[in-house]
This record gives structure tokens, sequence and C-alpha cells, in this order.
């Protein structure tokens, strides 16, 4: 790493989870719980845009929250169709919103039973789609789930079951990555076909945090959340619990840990004018951070800053 320096780039944020790349140098961001008596604009199921140039400008775009159901959004992806996705843990669903902001329920079921509540996803370069599914597991009640969604077909596959709170995933290059917050362990699958995946194996097993100050359901809480590569295949992983990034290399052996200021770092992405830029949500200090890596990330499949026209960009404010 060429240097560990970082700055403040969005602020009042309540509970912010899921950067992702936008079109046009917007960073996109999902706000999952309110804080009322904060009195900050922002709410609950916000969606939050920030412009790499404009740091701590930032915009409501839409909030995912239904007449009938608060939204939880968790974490944002763009698809192969040019909508947006968002897992939504309140809605139980994945949501699609299109470049007209017109929001549908993407996943809602799987063989006719409602789904948990899904926490983060990731497209392969086929399109398919890969989530996880944790909403009420824990420890002590292991129903967390992982799906792969074949794309040509809308099938939806079972790859793992009976976990922990499956959080964090990243699919590339054949190898899915699945985080396991209460086990504090990244696990490994190959991928064996559209939508699947086979032949869970231990990638690492994370730093304890027994002192951790991040307290979920009455128990002190660490482990790993959001996930994401860099071009030479090492995973950086947001840590709850000590609040850093840890660096791992393809072998799963611990290469850097960067402090992010706070105690529960949620989940990250890479961007900026040179894609060497780790963006981090913070959710203790309600803000997202910059890294200044100088090492360039790996580009999300279907990521919409390589397209000049992107049709999702008439959802983002004009910067002009």
């Amino acid at each position: 790493m060429e240097s560990r320096r970082y700055e403040k780039f969005a602020e009042h944020q309540p509970w912010p989870e899921g950067p992702v790349v936008g079109p046009g140098g917007w960073i996109l961001n999902v706000c999952s719980f309110s804080i009322p008596e904060k009195g900050w604009p922002a709410r609950g199921g916000d969606i939050s845009a920030t412009h790499v140039s404009r740091p701590l400008v930032t915009h409501a775009v839409f909030n995912t929250s239904t007449a009938d159901v608060d939204g939880i959004p968790a974490a944002l992806a763009f698809g192969p169709d040019g909508c947006l996705y968002v897992t939504d843990e309140g809605r139980r669903s994945i949501v699609r919103v299109d470049p007209d902001g017109v929001q549908s329920d993407f996943i809602t079921t799987h063989e006719g039973r409602r789904i948990n509540g899904a926490n983060d996803l990731s497209f392969d370069l086929e399109g398919n789609l890969f989530f996880t599914d944790p909403w009420g597991s824990n420890a002590d009640n292991r129903v967390g789930q992982v799906f792969g969604y074949e794309w040509n077909s809308g099938d939806l596959h079972l790859i793992d079951s009976g976990m922990a709170f499956p959080n964090g995933i990243v699919v590339a290059d054949g190898r899915l990555y699945v985080a396991e917050t209460y086990t504090n362990t990244i696990w490994l699958y190959e991928v064996s076909g559209a939508g699947q995946a086979t032949g869970r194996t231990e990638f690492c097993r994370m730093p304890d945090a027994p002192d951790s100050p991040v307290i979920w359901q009455g128990k002190p809480l660490a482990g790993p959340d959001g996930m994401a590569l860099d071009e030479d295949g090492n995973l950086y992983v947001a840590h709850v619990g000590t609040g850093n990034v840890y660096v791992y290399d393809p072998q799963g052996h611990e290469l850097e840990a960067l402090p992010t200021g706070g105690a529960k770092a949620t989940n990250v992405c890479f961007a900026g004018p040179g894609y060497d830029e780790l963006y981090v949500t913070v959710d203790d200090t309600w803000s997202i951070i910059r890294f200044f890596l100088g090492v360039r990330g790996r580009r999300l499949s279907f990521c919409p800053s390589l397209t000049d026209d992107h049709p999702w960009a008439r959802m983002l404010p004009s910067i002009a």
C-alpha cells in the first residue's frame, strides 16, 4: 500500500451501508435505519448519492419504504439491464429500480417461501446474481442462506443454508466469497454453473475482537461485513467490531489492516477517477470515508462508470 491517508467523504448518513459506483462520478449508498433524534434530512430507506468531486454534499435519490413496510436497504449493485438492484431486509426482497425510478420486487421467494431478507449481492460477468439472505439469523438461530439467480432462465438456486448471518458477498473468476458474521469467517465456493456454486472451504478466519464495543441483540458483535477485490485479486473486508478494513491475498493471508476511525466498518467499494480510492461506510460515525490507496480496484460487472450514457444517470442530480 502506498498510503493509508483517508478523508471524510459523506456524513450524517443514518446506518450507512452498501456503497457502489454510480454513473458520472457518483457514489451511492444506503441508509438502513432512521435516527429521528439526530434531526438529519437522511432517513431509513434512503438511497443517497455523493459526487467524487464534491465530498460532504449528499443528495437523497429515492427511498425504498412503501405504504406498508419501512425499507431497510443494505446493499446496491447495477445489473445487466441498466437497473439498480437493492437488497432490502424490511421488504424481504431484492428491489429492482429502473432508470425512471420505478421500483419492483425482483426476488421475494424461493420454492414458494419468502426469503428471510437479503443483505448483499454481486453480479458475475454473465449477469447471474449471487446474494446473501441472513435476516433473523444469528449464532443461536442459524437460518441464513446464500442464493444464486440464473439470469437467462430466472431459476433461483440455494447454494448454502444453516448459516449464522451470511453477509458480504463477491463473485469473480469462478470464485464466490461469502462473509459469515457470527463465525468471523470468510468462506470460499467454486462457481459451478449459472447462479450456482459448491464446495465451501474456509478462505480465512478473521481476527478476534473480544472487547468489541458493538452490541447487537444484547451481546458483543465482531465479524466480517461487506467486501471488494482489487486488480491483483486481494480481498478487502469491512469488519464490524474492530472497525478495520482487512486486506487478504488470494490465498487468504492477511496483508494489512486499515483503521477507519470507528468500530463498525460495514462495506467497501473501489471508485474514483483512477479507480484507486477505497470508499468505506462506517456506521458508528454515520459517515463514508475514502482512502487514497494508489491500488486499483477491480471494477464490478456492469459498472456504470464504463458507459458514458448509462440510462440510470437520469436518476441523479446535475452537477453543472
